[in-house]
């Protein structure tokens, strides 16, 4: 099997006559089925070359119905880019807006062409004024051409404003790239912004308006993802955490509480926030974390908080910027950094176990060489052994740390230690862990706890510490697993 079958699935199959060819093209366009509609052109790339100017005349049937006639062209222009984009032929679009020479319909293609390029680059200003030329110059336009092309220049304006962090300049036209597509017919365009819509809202904090867009993106959609958006409509609505934890499970999110745990299903927790991130933030945090792990810290902190200033909302940039300060041996700001976390993402990884760090280093009661050490057994990739040496030489210094006999305990698990993992454990109960460390011992706890009813108080305790997010979930889901 090919790469093209293992993206898209099993290769269509020639089909010689060019009326059913042009009917099950234009199925796949109406329908929504892009993977399909892509198969079935390359599997007769050769016969779609040869019968497309055909197909331009509109057949005498439909001429009198004004919505078929625009399906029908849709479906047309939708065909022509698949071979334009993906298969490198342009000659299809160029049999419907004409000689290249020019052509408004060129010119306005070649804009937008350049304003992705640029918006990858992440250049909006200029994208923005690319894209703004060609909506000027479209004015009085008509055609399918124009159709097809306005909800994109729209679109990629949207996603301009509200990528520089202008996201109530970007709902206008979203909306207008909507109304261009509920025009068309274009479901797949209307699926995508009213998505978009979903975001914008969500990220103004409009709370109703946004649960507005996912109601109807549960109408237009079917099965598992309409039960989806039907639950973030109800939850947006009600009020959306600024962060909390979902589960997916064979590649489907959704809450925890819907979970219902078999004993072989693999479950993976994530953190959904309330807002996405903005793009130049995540690309100066992933410039930061380059930096950060070839030990330049300085510079790794200054991108962190070039992305804190693209995106005002971003947890995870003032996160990684607190562990930099960690690094850097500024203990008070590292934990006034975790704290910033925690107000816009309660409970963001381990900001709450990192803050309390951060709190003991800059008070002196733990030092450097007590960081170093935990830095190493928490996140570093040496085997149980070589973490329980660490963790024994650091409670050796420090008898009663909750994170090091938190650790001990997972390092002796892991060696098929379960006795002296509990003691670890249960030590670090006894030593008044803050509530983040907690929620991770009681549920490490229960895991090796033989005892039914002895291990679901663990796993309740575990949630209603109110400590680590995710293992709070995983109790739950355990709790239900029996």
């Amino acid at each position: 099997m090919g790469l093209f079958d293992r993206l898209y699935g099993k290769a269509e199959s020639p089909i010689p006559d060019p009326a059913r060819l042009r009917d099950e093209l234009f199925a796949s366009v109406q329908s929504g089925d892009s993977r399909r509609l892509e198969r079935l052109a390359r599997a007769n790339e050769a016969a779609v070359l040869a019968h497309f100017r055909s197909w331009q005349l509109v057949p005498e049937e439909i001429r009198a119905d004004p919505s078929a006639v625009q399906a029908y062209v849709h479906s047309l222009v939708t065909i022509a880019q698949l071979f334009d984009v993906r298969l490198g032929h342009p000659e299809l679009m160029a049999a419907l807006t004409g000689p290249a020479d020019g052509n408004p319909i060129e010119k306005w293609q070649s804009a937008l062409r350049r304003s992705r390029e640029l918006l990858a680059e992440l250049r909006y200003d200029e994208a923005r004024s690319i894209l703004a030329d060609s909506l000027i110059d479209s004015r009085g336009m008509t055609g399918t051409g124009v159709d097809s092309l306005l909800p994109i220049t729209h679109g990629l304006l949207a996603e301009a404003y509200f990528h520089a962090g202008r996201a109530a300049e970007a709902v206008s036209h979203l909306e207008h790239a909507l109304r261009c597509c509920e025009r068309s017919g274009d479901s797949a365009g209307i699926a995508a912004y009213l998505g978009c819509l979903f975001e914008a809202h969500r990220y103004l904090g409009q709370a109703e308006k946004a649960a507005g867009f996912a109601d109807r993106l549960a109408a237009v959609t079917l099965g598992k993802d309409a039960s989806r958006w039907r639950t973030r409509a109800r939850i947006v609505r009600a009020g959306e955490p600024l962060n909390r934890v979902v589960a997916v499970v064979d590649g489907v999110t959704g809450e925890v509480d819907e979970v219902r745990p078999t004993g072989d299903m693999r479950i993976q927790f994530v953190f959904e926030r309330n807002r996405i991130t903005l793009r130049p933030a995540v690309a100066a945090t992933a410039r930061g974390q380059e930096l950060g792990a070839a030990g330049r810290y300085d510079e790794a902190l200054a991108a962190f908080e070039e992305a804190s200033a693209a995106d005002p909302f971003d947890p995870h940039s003032r996160f990684l910027a607190a562990f930099s300060l960690l690094h850097l041996g500024r203990y008070a700001e590292a934990e006034a950094a975790y704290r910033s976390v925690e107000e816009l993402a309660p409970g963001w990884f381990q900001c709450r176990a990192d803050a309390w760090l951060a709190g003991e280093l800059a008070a002196s009661r733990l030092g450097r060489d007590d960081l170093a050490a935990l830095t190493q057994i928490q996140d570093g990739t040496a085997p149980p052994e070589r973490k329980l040496t660490l963790a024994d030489r650091l409670l050796d210094r420090r008898p009663h740390l909750p994170p090091a006999l938190l650790h001990r305990g997972k390092a002796l698990a892991a060696l098929g230690r379960p006795a002296d993992a509990r003691a670890a454990l249960e030590a670090g109960l006894a030593s008044d862990p803050e509530p983040d460390v907690k929620t991770r011992l009681l549920v490490d706890l229960a895991a090796l706890t033989e005892d039914p009813a002895e291990r679901a108080g663990l796993f309740r305790e575990a949630i209603a510490v109110g400590g680590n997010l995710v293992a709070a979930a995983s109790a739950s889901v355990a709790l239900r697993l029996g």
